[in-house]
């Protein structure tokens, strides 16, 4: 439904640099609390942090549209092609979910009931050993609960657009990608893009 390729290009350096600040940002404010939370209560956390940020950062991004997956869970279409939602990720990039019915549909076929079928992606963080801090800040994409591919976006950040997995097995397709407009702040528009 989108390869890896496909969404390095939407997200772009620009769009990994925003989301970076959310998952940083988030982590800072929890950090701010200054208070010892069990695991999951610190996800929740900084998740409702990264939720809150996203709306004040990814939203008015160009190409980007917020909607609601849940009365209470934001959801960001990204060029009418991904839709991300943000999560703590385990150091195998994977998300957990509490087994509702949306859920168990998300997982057998990646995408939400009653949203337009496009491919659904975990932006988020992976804690370091000590789980002290932020290992890793990445996309990812689960599909039947495995992870079909994933996106270190402090590497897109830095402008590694070609993927890591390659779409055709022993084909090089690097510099061969058909150009996707990838999301922009207000200030970094795509020449000749949509206004």
């Amino acid at each position: 439904m989108c390869s890896e390729a496909e969404a390095r290009q939407i997200i772009g350096p620009g769009g990994a640099a925003v989301m970076i600040d959310i998952v940083e940002g988030a982590w800072e404010a929890y950090q701010d609390e200054a208070r010892r939370r069990r695991p999951r209560a610190r996800a929740n956390i900084v998740w409702e942090y990264m939720a809150d940020l996203a709306e004040d950062l990814l939203s008015p991004m160009d190409g980007v549209e917020r909607v609601d997956l849940t009365a209470d869970t934001p959801g960001f279409v990204l060029r009418g092609r991904l839709l991300v939602r943000f999560k703590k990720h385990d150091k195998k990039c994977r998300t957990s979910n509490v087994a509702t019915r949306v859920q168990t549909r998300l997982a057998e076929t990646g995408t939400f009931d009653g949203m337009p079928a496009r491919a659904h992606v975990s932006c988020g963080y992976i804690l370091d050993a000590a789980e002290a801090g932020i290992g890793a800040i990445v996309v990812s994409r689960m599909i039947e609960n495995k992870v079909e591919w994933w996106i270190d976006l402090r590497e897109l950040a830095a402008g590694q657009l070609a993927p890591v997995q390659p779409i055709i097995p022993d084909l090089d397709v690097a510099g061969q990608l058909a150009p996707l407009p990838s999301i922009a702040g207000p200030a970094e528009k795509q020449e000749g893009g949509e206004e």
